[in-house]
């Protein structure tokens, strides 16, 4: 029985641990500068549910300017791939595509596919009109918000505010069906490490419908940024029905 106990007692150690480490600012720079200059690139994330439990990996690659319907656009790409740790009870990947006006940073084309093990891949394509204030999925059109945004065109205009004088932020959010707004602060903070000082932007926000028909249907999220690189963001957290998912900056490239 006492073996028992001291073994959980470690396992539990061991869990705050990672689940410490995953979520720390502190730690996540640290281990970036080990690895070389800290800059904007293609990012690699860790991926793990309740801030402990690995299931994955992404990367957000850098943007590139590419034509869009016989304009420049700013093309923004992210996959998902989950841990080979779980490949025999789950196995699933994620791509995602945004084309955004160069000039509002708004998109205009949103694109995703979802293939999960044993079944066949989901394909989702959505186009905005933002003067007009609609979208199309599926060839069924929804009245939007002007600058309504993607998952990766809100991170691409997140990371474009000046956070010395942006102290609030709210966004529109539509890929699917309803209108989501996305309403938080703006914490500022400095960390030291070996004498070095880095300055971070913390964004915590709560994702809610925007027709108040469904008041319980809320979902939050929370960032680190990293101000001295462009607004780099080391650190994201999302609470949905339920689950935590922590994604933490492990790479760049």
């Amino acid at each position: 029985m006492r073996k028992v106990t001291i073994a959980l007692i470690v396992l539990i150690l061991l869990i705050s641990f990672i689940i410490y480490n995953n979520g720390n600012p502190k730690a996540i720079i640290s281990n970036l500068a080990k690895k070389g200059a800290i800059r904007s690139g293609d990012l690699v994330y860790a991926i793990h549910l309740f801030g402990f439990l690995p299931i994955g990996e992404a990367i957000i690659k850098a943007e590139r300017k590419e034509e869009y319907n016989g304009s420049k656009a700013y093309h923004l790409h992210a996959a998902v791939e989950s841990s080979k740790v779980f490949s025999k009870f789950f196995s699933g990947s994620a791509t995602l595509d945004s084309y955004l006006d160069t000039k509002a940073f708004s998109p205009l084309l949103f694109k995703q596919k979802v293939a999960i093990s044993g079944k066949p891949p989901a394909y989702k394509e959505v186009t905005y009109d933002q003067k007009n204030g609609i979208m199309t999925l599926a060839g069924v059109k929804r009245q939007i918000p002007f600058g309504t945004q993607d998952p990766l065109s809100l991170i691409f205009n997140i990371r474009k505010m000046d956070f010395d004088t942006v102290k609030k932020i709210e966004a529109n959010i539509n890929t699917n069906q309803k209108n989501y707004i996305l309403e938080g602060v703006v914490l500022q903070d400095t960390i030291l490490i070996n004498k070095q000082t880095y300055h971070t932007a913390s964004i915590k926000a709560n994702i809610k419908r925007r027709d108040k028909n469904n008041p319980y249907h809320r979902s939050s999220i929370d960032m680190v940024l990293l101000k001295e690189e462009a607004n780099l963001p080391i650190l994201i957290k999302v609470f949905a029905s339920g689950v935590l998912i922590n994604a933490k900056l492990v790479e760049i490239k």
